[in-house]
């Protein structure tokens, strides 16, 4: 990416009845919106749930138990319930405690009260307070690696708007893939190995010889989120200085708010305009999915001038919509075992490898797919190294841990040598 990366400050905050909260939660910011009675009742709510998880042994069973027992149930209903039902479109008594365990191990309220209150760092550096990102957006990485590929032998080929309907086996590293161009045309091509990333739950119906019922039953079983992502340009310079902005009210559509040009300034072609992306989380075929473009699109444009104060509607140039089926997988109570039957089923095609955030079915953040590309491409060309071993950790994805080496899988001074 040479120049073309940026270095962007975060600024998280959560947007709750009205007022703006730090994120990751800060007692202070706390005490200064919401009152010295609200955390005297989060610190009630959190003892009880220490004596109920820590003494007494309740189990943790889903995605509600997991924040109580990090949280109490106070900052729970606050900051965790709202917004993780809004997501997901289910109860978190309905959810795992898995994407818990990942986005906010080693984040609790003693690390809260360490970070705001006691000014100590402990075995945690900082909370991540900057990160990278493509000057011109994020579509320039697969951008770049496709050019790459295409400049290095006029052999290779990116097909897009190509969708796959067919993998057969014929042995070890001997498939047969099959896709459909935009014109209905199917054309077949040699592989000696396959990467997917197709979603976990289309995989195996498309795999020749053909799975078991027990297999099609789990893979039918994984589940998504869908996601209509909503850009409005505005005659506006700047709207806040966020760089993400977590909307929790269930009256407001979308759930997430972004302003591009917080994160690059060539994000915009002129100055003197903005723009913002909100993120309306919904379920293929629901009411908010029914709903038109026009329809998305107005009823946002409504939220953030008359809810949100954020803007005057004659500020709004223009807005487009953009519909993904598959954004964020499910961590339902069962997802686990069923992933486990997939792939036992996909183990027996060698040279076929999943990855990334659909292809696994794994909650992944940008840069763990990313990582997780990296070691598999190491892996094919034959280094010894296990490329799902990406994000299993129980560590908080936003923690940036001072007493952890940090990995190295790419560079090793013994090849080097």
């Amino acid at each position: 990416m040479g120049s073309e990366i940026v270095w962007v400050e975060r600024i998280s905050r959560i947007y709750y009845d009205g007022a703006y909260y730090s994120y990751p939660i800060s007692i202070l910011n706390v005490v200064k919106n919401a009152g010295i009675g609200t955390i005297v009742h989060a610190g009630v709510t959190y003892l009880l749930s220490a004596l109920q998880y820590s003494l007494l042994n309740k189990p943790i069973r889903n995605m509600k138990d997991a924040y109580v027992a990090q949280f109490g149930g106070k900052l729970y209903d606050m900051f965790f319930r709202r917004y993780s039902e809004k997501v997901w479109g289910l109860p978190c008594e309905k959810l795992s405690s898995d994407w818990v365990s990942q986005r906010s191990a080693g984040l609790s309220i003693w690390t809260v009260i360490q970070e705001s209150l006691l000014r100590t760092k402990s075995d945690n550096e900082s909370l991540i307070e900057e990160f990278m990102y493509p000057r011109d957006g994020y579509v320039r990485i697969p951008q770049r690696m496709a050019e790459d590929i295409v400049a290095k032998s006029s052999t290779n080929a990116v097909m897009l708007d190509s969708n796959v309907t067919k993998i057969k086996y014929h042995g070890p590293h001997n498939f047969e893939v099959t896709y459909c161009d935009t014109d209905g045309r199917e054309t077949s091509v040699a592989a000696t190995t396959v990467v997917s990333t197709i979603p976990l739950g289309v995989l195996p119906r498309i795999m020749e010889p053909a799975c078991d019922q027990s297999v099609i039953d789990a893979a039918k079983g994984l589940t998504f989120r869908a996601l209509i992502t909503v850009n409005v340009i505005l005659r506006k310079e700047r709207v806040s200085i966020d760089t993400w902005l977590y909307i929790q009210d269930e009256d407001i559509l979308f759930g997430r708010m972004h302003e591009p040009k917080n994160w690059s300034s060539a994000m915009v072609p002129d100055q003197s305009t903005t723009s913002l992306v909100l993120e309306c989380f919904c379920t293929k075929d629901d009411h908010i999915w029914s709903m038109s473009d026009e329809e998305v699109g107005q009823r946002c444009i409504e939220d953030l001038e008359k809810k949100l104060k954020f803007i005057d509607s004659s500020e709004v140039i223009d807005f487009s919509c953009v519909r993904t089926l598959q954004a964020y997988p499910v961590y339902d109570l069962e997802y686990a075992e069923k992933i486990a039957v997939i792939n036992g089923f996909l183990a027996g095609f060698e040279g076929l490898h999943i990855v990334g955030r659909g292809g696994t079915h794994r909650y992944n953040n940008a840069d763990h797919s990313i990582e997780m590309g990296l070691l598999l491409g190491r892996k094919i060309l034959g280094y010894d190294v296990d490329y799902m071993d990406v994000n299993p950790e129980p560590e908080y994805h936003e923690i940036k841990c001072a007493s952890v080496v940090n990995r190295d899988y790419y560079v090793l001074k013994e090849e080097l040598n």
